[in-house]
């Protein structure tokens, strides 16, 4: 499926003067990123339309997830190119490690899932090829491929949690504490420094770096669509789903 841009970097400036490289990679992710900002599993938990089965499942596969995006946060602090943005970075995973640790037990325990369910269970396969994308490309990647995939990541989180915060409050704790974590002013504020970083070093990058930055980010996007549409729906895509191909 083609996206909404699939120029250069230098080609959107000529066509948007003074547009953000950020600006950049989401638009040559599109239509994934629109769709998994606006999925209708990010709508029900604003509206409480959202059955417990479905978040269930959800907060399942996200635990088995918090320990990838620790390891990644983990090797972008290693290769990040001074002690502002390590502090940045190291910052979020010390948030990460306590208040959403102890969001998800006082879940778990009001859905009714067992310890021994999230504490055992495996990642699916639209959860395994997140980690293992997030995980490849800070591991592996440079520091601008990594960061370019944790963007997409938290990006899309706070553009509907900031959405959703605009309604009224669900009745559920754990859907209304879902929202405000990704509504708060210290998670704008970590979202907008990595987009400030992600807009100062994209512009220096070669352009075949650029475009590998831009796959990654395109990449991520249909991820995360298939992500909260298979916890929406219960259905697990195969590996012939064009949202888990690259």
């Amino acid at each position: 499926m083609p996206s909404e841009f699939d120029g250069s970097f230098t080609d959107f400036l000529e066509s948007a003067p003074g547009g953000r490289f950020t600006d950049w990679l989401a638009a040559c992710a599109e239509p994934y990123w629109s769709d998994a900002c606006s999925h209708p599993f990010t709508v029900a938990i604003g509206d409480g339309t959202m059955p417990e089965e479905a978040y269930a499942r959800y907060l399942i596969e996200d635990y088995t997830f918090v320990t990838d995006l620790a390891s990644t946060l983990g090797y972008l602090v290693a290769k990040a190119p001074g002690m502002p943005a390590k502090s940045r970075l190291s910052g979020f995973l010390a948030l990460l490690t306590s208040e959403e640790n102890d969001y998800f037990l006082r879940s778990f325990e009001a859905l009714g899932v067992e310890p021994q369910v999230y504490e055992t269970a495996a990642q699916g396969p639209v959860t395994r090829a997140f980690s293992q994308l997030l995980l490849k490309s800070s591991g592996q990647g440079s520091y601008a491929e990594g960061l370019a995939c944790l963007l997409c990541a938290e990006w899309c989180y706070l553009t509907w949690g900031q959405r959703e915060a605009g309604k009224p409050r669900p009745d559920a704790f754990y859907l209304a504490e879902w929202i405000d974590l990704h509504a708060m002013p210290g998670f704008e504020a970590f979202v907008t420094w990595i987009r400030a970083e992600m807009d100062r070093i994209g512009p220096t990058l070669p352009e075949p770096e650029q475009a590998r930055v831009a796959g990654l980010f395109r990449q991520m996007s249909k991820l995360e669509v298939a992500f909260f549409e298979a916890t929406w729906t219960g259905k697990v895509p195969g590996p012939e789903d064009d949202l888990l191909r690259t």
